[in-house]
């Protein structure tokens, strides 16, 4: 009995960790044991707000009282509380743009990767051949949310805002300023104004684009495993966390991610299926600025390249949303989560949703922001289930061929899948298939929030290295292995999806110009 007794005060001892993801969708806070289990989850919507067409932005403040509620309901929970938390990490969605006066306040509301705003800066750009040229100094042409592209449109289009910017943030690095008054990134994040081949912020990039004096707006670098500062009194209170306890520089949500799941090595391969879609491919160096995706520092020794596709789960529930609200009332009224109900729905449908396509850009793509969704080879005998697997396969078609060319001539020794998508086993088992590759889903349901606990952990000392994490803290939920018969049908599926991409690309244009046109008449 007394040795019962010690080993629960033992554990009661035990250090946690807390990861906080600042999605696209949801704000998470998590607290994980050193092991790497998760212990609480609180999570409430993100506080995106509808600011006009292609305009999806965040009131500053409301963001913050929005994660200091998860924060505070996470380590309000029994066992937890905030004296035993160690250390605390923040992941954040990648590009979009928040900025701060001289004052530390917010010179606007944060505008996040969902916004097109910049379309017509990109567009001049790419004109003048401007992309191209920002392409050879940082590895990738600046697309629509870019940070660059959006400053660009600041600069012609709200001037006293652009004028007051003293420094310049990322999502996550956000809140990490309001926890600990310091203002700073790590090496994900401040890679994508990089020169790669000097690991060093170019200069010559915003001076193409005419941004020249942005350039001292750009903040300090702090290694996401390292500790950039400490929770003061006055976040302390807010959150419930005790004051002085120490906070790790974080990572953009696709490396945390790809962490949490456990890539942490070249030629590890992680996909994930969230609000965006994401291929992400790691690697020993970062590759030339012909190479597929954006390249971003990962890690002590790495870099990882990826890409996106800004409608990857959305795009399941859009299509739920819009065209079949009895199934959510059904699975409500027995009790039944909605997305295994759908999943349940769609399992018995078979590979190629009985010829139909789904083309899943319904907010377009990094590589072409004109793409637009759809289906193609729809006919009356397709049913809502047939529509929701071509989702499906759409998503896993367009990330599995976006991770297939990052990996390169290299090959991929392992990948890895997250996201919520991740939850299902019917679509899980269909990258597999797609693939051609054995698919692993680790334990647990929070990622990207287990990869910045893994930075705080490293930040306390919890654990020697990386690899020394990730052994402890991360373990396989399910294998999938690619079923033979499947991955020859995924074969002639895949080359009718990329020739169906291939030929939409200028139609996209002209409905570009049609919805162009149709803004001006109804200005009218």
């Amino acid at each position: 009995m007394g040795d019962d007794a010690n080993t629960a005060d033992d554990a009661s001892d035990e250090p946690l960790l807390l990861g906080v993801d600042a999605g696209l969708t949801n704000v998470k806070a998590a607290v994980f044991d050193a092991d790497g289990r998760e212990l609480t989850v609180a999570s409430r919507a993100s506080p995106n707000v509808d600011a006009g067409p292609e305009r999806v932005e965040r009131d500053m403040d409301e963001f913050w009282a929005v994660t200091c509620d998860v924060v505070r309901e996470a380590v309000a929970s029994d066992g937890v509380g905030g004296d035993r938390i160690a250390g605390v990490g923040v992941a954040g969605h990648g590009h979009g743009l928040y900025a701060l006066d001289s004052e530390g306040e917010p010179v606007r509301p944060g505008i996040t990767s969902l916004d097109s705003r910049a379309t017509s800066v990109v567009d001049a750009w790419d004109e003048a051949g401007l992309t191209a040229a920002v392409a050879e100094r940082i590895g990738y042409e600046p697309f629509v949310a870019d940070p660059l592209s959006l400053l660009g449109w600041l600069q012609r289009e709200e001037p006293d805002a652009y004028d007051a910017i003293d420094r310049l943030l990322f999502c996550k690095d956000y809140l990490k300023y309001r926890l600990t008054d310091v203002v700073c990134t790590d090496e994900t994040e401040a890679s994508v104004f990089f020169d790669p081949d000097r690991e060093a912020y170019s200069a010559e990039a915003f001076e193409l684009l005419g941004l020249d004096d942005c350039l001292e707006a750009l903040p300090a670098i702090v290694p996401s495993w390292e500790a950039c500062g400490e929770v003061t009194p006055a976040a302390a209170a807010e959150t419930g966390l005790d004051a002085g306890t120490p906070v790790a520089s974080g990572l953009h949500d696709v490396g945390a991610v790809a962490l949490g799941a456990g890539a942490h090595r070249p030629g590890q391969g992680t996909l994930i299926v969230g609000t965006w879609g994401q291929s992400i491919s790691l690697t020993a160096d970062p590759g030339g600025h012909e190479a597929a995706g954006i390249a971003r520092r990962f890690l002590r020794d790495g870099w990882l390249r990826y890409r996106g596709t800004r409608s990857a789960a959305a795009a399941v529930d859009w299509f739920v949303d819009e065209c079949c609200p009895d199934w959510r009332e059904d699975a409500e009224a027995r009790g039944v989560d909605p997305y295994r109900d759908v999943n349940e729905r769609v399992a018995d449908v078979p590979a190629g949703a009985n010829g139909l396509l789904f083309l899943p850009y319904l907010r377009g793509s990094t590589d072409h922001p004109n793409a637009r969704g759809g289906f193609v080879g729809l006919t009356e005998d397709h049913t809502r289930p047939a529509m929701v697997r071509a989702i499906y396969e759409g998503v896993a078609l367009s990330l599995s061929t976006h991770l297939q060319e990052l990996a390169g001539d290299r090959g991929l020794s392992d990948v890895r899948l997250g996201g919520g998508g991740a939850k299902s086993t019917v679509w899980s088992q269909l990258f597999a298939d797609v693939l051609g590759e054995d698919v692993v889903v680790p334990a647990g349901a929070e990622m990207g929030a287990r990869g910045v606990a893994i930075c705080a952990g490293l930040a306390v000392g919890l654990y020697d290295d990386h690899a020394d994490a990730v052994d402890r803290t991360v373990s396989t939920e399910r294998r999938h292995r690619p079923d033979p018969a499947r991955v020859a049908s995924y074969r002639t599926i895949r080359e009718a999806f990329e020739t169906t991409v291939e030929q939409h690309v200028t139609i996209w244009e002209t409905l570009k110009q049609i919805g162009r046109e149709g803004k001006t008449n109804g200005d009218h």
